[in-house]
């Protein structure tokens, strides 16, 4: 069977969470390590639809801690902030791979709406 859910733990904010702070932390945690190199804006994806669902991913940096396999995504820049009442999608492509180099290979879509 498999999937994404063999891959993702949990993330922050809950899928579909509403009233998101807009400086919001965005954490996925991982069951198992994933090679960092991986994790970039070409395989994470960072979507606002405010604006129509444009590519928003430069605007973040990505940081993997391996001890607790927990991906961040924080925004680069205060002044970026999400703005109120969006929903932000993040795509987790499947080109993300696994300390051995196993691809996920079914992408994870994590969608939640700022306050």
């Amino acid at each position: 069977m498999g999937g994404w859910t063999d891959w993702i733990k949990e993330t922050h904010p809950q899928p579909n969470a509403t009233d998101v702070p807009e400086d919001t932390l965005v954490s996925i945690t991982f069951h198992e390590d994933i090679n960092r190199n991986t994790l970039n804006a070409r395989n994470i994806l960072v979507l606002d639809g405010n604006q129509r669902g444009r590519l928003i991913s430069e605007r973040f940096l990505f940081r993997y801690d391996s001890e607790s396999k927990t991906l961040f995504i924080y925004l680069k820049e205060e002044e970026e902030r999400l703005g109120p009442n969006n929903t932000i999608e993040i795509i987790v492509t499947g080109r993300i791979a696994n300390f051995h180099d196993k691809r996920m290979e079914i992408p994870f879509h994590l969608r939640f709406t700022t306050r």
